[in-house]
C-alpha cells in the first residue's frame, strides 16, 4: 500500500462534516433522526464515516435530546485532524499502512 496524503484524509473528514451539517434542519442543528435520514442518500465508506463521525461529535458533547450544531462539527473536525490523523504521521510524509493500523475507526475510515 502506498502512503496516503493527510490532505486526502482531511478532505474525506471534511466531506463527512459537510454531510452532517447539510443534514441539519431549518434550525441549523442536526438531530440523530435527521442524520439517519441523510445517511439513506450515502453509500459505502462515505456513509460509514459520516455515521461514525456524527457519533463522535455527538458523544463529545452528550446531553439527552441534544442536537449537533455546525460549531460542534467544526470543533470536532479540528480535533480529529490533530489528534486522530496528524499525530500518526510522525515523519510528515503521508500515512503508511502501519500508521493507519494504529488509528481509531474514524481515522481509518477517513
Amino acid at each position: 500500500m502506498s502512503r496516503i496524503a493527510k490532505a486526502d484524509v482531511n478532505a474525506a473528514l471534511q466531506r463527512a462534516a459537510t454531510n452532517i451539517t447539510n443534514a441539519a434542519g431549518a434550525d441549523g442543528r442536526t438531530s440523530r433522526a435527521e442524520l439517519k435520514e441523510a445517511l439513506k442518500g450515502l453509500t459505502g465508506t462515505e456513509k460509514k464515516l459520516t455515521d461514525v463521525f456524527f457519533k463522535f461529535v455527538d458523544h463529545r458533547d452528550f446531553k439527552k435530546g441534544a442536537q449537533v450544531t455546525a460549531s460542534d462539527v467544526s470543533r470536532a473536525v479540528s480535533y480529529a485532524k490533530e489528534k486522530l490523523i496528524a499525530k500518526y504521521d510522525l515523519n510528515n510524509n503521508g500515512l503508511s499502512s502501519a500508521e493507519v493500523k494504529k488509528m481509531s475507526l474514524t481515522g481509518k475510515l477517513s
